[in-house]
C-alpha cells in the first residue's frame, strides 16, 4: 500500500458550503491545506450587512487503520446524522464509548473533555425522590468508573427518562450514554466525510478493512435471535435507508456472506454456514454483550 492510501485526505471529503442560522443559510466554504492540516471557513451575513467569519483548523490525514474503520462503522450505525451543529453518539456499552472517544482524540486531536454527556434510561422518573437519587447515583457511577469522561462535563440534567409505563430499574440497566460535541462546522466536516467513504468509497476496500467497518455496524445495528425451540438462528440488521441496505448486502457479498434483503427496515443473516463465516472472520466481536449471545446461539449448533 503506498503511503498515499494509507490515508483518508480530508480535502477530498469537504462540501461545498456549510448549513448555518436558524433557516439553513447555505455559505461557501473556503480552505487553505499544508501538509497536516485544513484551515477551513466561511462567512455568515447578518443584520445590516454585517458579516462574520468562522473558521476552524482539522487535521488533514485521517489514518486508514483497524480502528478508524471500526469508528467509521460505529458512528454510521450510532451517530446522528441530521445538520443540528452536533456530533451526538449513543451507546449502552461503555467499550465502545471509550472506542469512539480515542478514535477522536487520536485522529481529530478533540480531547475528552470537549464532550458534553448525559443517561437516557427507558423508565418513567419516579415520584419517591429517595429510590430517583438511588437510581441516579448507581447509573452515574457506573458511566463515570467505565468511561473516560468527568462528572463536570455532563449536562445539568444528567438522567433523562423515557415515558413507559414502569418507574423500577433493573438490576443489569445503565441506560444509555449519550455524547455530544457542539460545533457546527466540524460536525458537518464529519458528516459528510462519514457519507462519502460509507456510500461510495467503502466498496473498494480491502477485506480487512471491509470487515472492520461491518463489526462496526454489527455492533450498532445488530440484534441476535436464538430461539432453540423454533429453530431460529439468526442475525438481524436495522437498515432504513434503502440505498446503504443495498450498500451493505454488496459488503457482505464481499466477505462471501449471504445477507438477505428483507422488507422493511432488516437486513438478515441466517443459515449455519453464514453464521460460521461471521464467527469464522469475527464480526460480532466488538460488542461484548453481543457476542456472547452470539456465541451462545452458535453452541446450539451440533458440532
Amino acid at each position: 500500500m503506498t503511503q498515499r492510501n494509507k490515508f483518508f485526505d480530508i480535502t477530498n471529503y469537504l462540501p461545498e458550503s456549510v448549513i448555518s442560522g436558524k433557516h439553513n443559510n447555505l455559505y461557501p466554504l473556503s480552505f487553505k491545506r499544508n501538509d497536516s492540516n485544513l484551515l477551513l471557513s466561511y462567512t455568515t451575513k447578518h443584520y445590516n450587512n454585517a458579516k462574520r467569519k468562522q473558521h476552524l483548523i482539522v487535521t488533514r490525514n485521517i489514518s486508514k487503520s483497524k480502528e478508524t474503520f471500526e469508528a467509521l462503522g460505529l458512528l454510521q450505525a450510532e451517530m446522528g446524522k441530521t445538520q443540528n451543529g452536533c456530533i451526538t453518539f449513543a451507546n449502552s456499552e461503555p467499550k465502545i464509548i471509550n472506542k469512539i472517544l480515542c478514535w477522536f482524540e487520536k485522529e481529530f486531536d478533540v480531547p475528552y473533555d470537549d464532550w458534553k454527556w448525559y443517561i437516557a434510561i427507558n423508565i418513567t422518573e419516579d415520584i419517591n425522590l429517595d429510590y430517583k437519587r438511588e437510581v441516579e447515583n448507581k447509573l452515574v457511577g457506573y458511566w463515570v468508573n467505565k468511561t473516560s469522561l468527568k462528572l463536570d462535563r455532563s449536562y445539568p440534567k444528567i438522567v433523562s427518562y423515557r415515558r413507559v409505563n414502569h418507574t423500577k430499574l433493573k438490576n443489569a440497566n445503565y441506560g444509555c450514554l449519550m455524547i455530544e460535541l457542539k460545533s457546527n462546522l466540524f460536525s458537518q466536516i464529519i458528516k459528510y466525510f462519514l457519507k462519502s467513504v460509507t456510500h461510495y468509497d467503502i466498496v473498494k476496500e480491502d477485506k480487512e478493512n471491509i470487515r472492520c467497518f461491518l463489526k462496526g455496524i454489527l455492533a450498532g445495528e445488530s440484534c441476535i435471535e436464538c430461539n432453540p425451540r423454533t429453530k431460529k438462528f439468526r442475525v438481524h440488521l436495522s437498515v432504513t435507508d434503502l440505498e446503504e441496505k443495498k450498500i451493505y448486502i454488496k459488503l457482505f457479498e464481499l466477505l462471501n456472506i449471504e445477507a438477505y434483503n428483507y422488507p422493511g427496515d432488516k437486513i438478515v443473516i441466517s443459515k449455519r454456514e453464514n453464521l460460521v463465516k461471521l464467527l469464522k472472520q469475527r464480526l460480532m466481536t466488538l460488542h461484548p454483550r453481543k457476542y456472547n449471545k452470539f456465541l451462545n446461539m452458535m453452541q446450539q449448533y451440533p458440532n
